[in-house]
């Protein structure tokens, strides 16, 4: 396939280097644009984009957004550790730097909390009830957020599991996907092959009911979920989208919580109970 630098549109008609030149310009927009879009932004007729594409060597718009889909995601990751390194270079007051931290998070989850689909969230919780079992996808760093999911999610339903090693734990979940389970992949900045893989391949090989948690609108995931939440990222710092991804997850065991509500009580009314007889806690 093509990338980007070897597009060369010196010589194309007047409206066909309209299309390209803009693709080019604004690649994170066309990503998200459907076709007959692209031609009203531009003023010209789905034909012509299709045409532009095939000037360039493509087969259609779709090749052409794929391209472009790459180059935004490389720009991304690039653009991540660049304003990390920005934003510790820019201030020598540490206690400033902390306060940005903790306003740059406020921003992102007021953010997320105004986009985001709560009836998306309550399906997702529905999914998980009703689930045979619950398969967790959380590798490298994002290990701890699906830790936490498995460990807050399991107060509320047994059947659910983080996998959280690249190679043997996950392989064997795999092969232990059905159509009866749920498959959550998380990936957050960078995605990993074996989570696309993995997710990709209970969707299509298991037909299991797939979710992903992800903090930007391109991920590969999506492609292979029912259901997707997506967490709206400053980008930051590294780590920074974990701080949404806790709260995301909140939210699911909320509403877990909230649907299985005598259950769930009696189970809090248990761990208060063992608690106080086998003294854990000192008051």
């Amino acid at each position: 396939m093509k990338s980007i630098k070897d597009i060369d549109i010196t010589n194309l008609p007047k409206k066909r280097r309209l299309v390209i030149q803009y693709a080019l310009t604004h690649p994170d927009k066309v990503v998200l644009m459907r076709m007959e879009e692209l031609g009203d932004k531009l003023g010209v007729n789905p034909a012509t984009v299709v045409k532009a594409c095939k000037a360039i060597g493509l087969n259609g718009f779709y090749e052409l957004k794929e391209i472009l889909k790459e180059e935004v995601q490389l720009t991304r990751v690039d653009s991540v550790f660049s304003g990390m390194i920005k934003e510790v270079k820019a201030h020598s007051n540490p206690q400033k730097v902390a306060q940005d931290a903790i306003l740059g998070d406020i921003m992102m989850l007021q953010k997320t909390y105004d986009v985001i689909d709560f009836e998306t969230v309550e399906k997702i919780a529905n999914a998980i009830i009703g689930s045979k079992q619950t398969y967790i996808i959380g590798l490298g760093h994002i290990g701890m957020v699906a830790n936490y999911m498995e460990r807050i999610c399991r107060s509320a339903v047994p059947q659910i599991h983080a996998s959280t090693e690249y190679h043997g734990e996950l392989f064997l979940n795999m092969a232990h996907f059905s159509d009866e389970d749920v498959v959550i992949a998380i990936c957050l900045d960078k995605c990993q092959n074996q989570t696309i893989n993995a997710l990709q391949f209970a969707k299509e090989n298991r037909k299991a009911t797939t979710i992903c948690i992800v903090d930007s609108a391109l991920s590969p995931l999506i492609d292979f979920s029912d259901y997707h939440v997506c967490i709206n990222s400053t980008n930051s710092f590294y780590f920074g989208s974990m701080v949404g991804a806790y709260c995301i997850i909140n939210a699911i065991f909320y509403s877990i919580a909230n649907i299985l509500k005598p259950h769930t009580v009696a189970h809090f009314k248990y761990f208060r109970n063992m608690s106080e007889k086998e003294n854990v806690y000192k008051i």
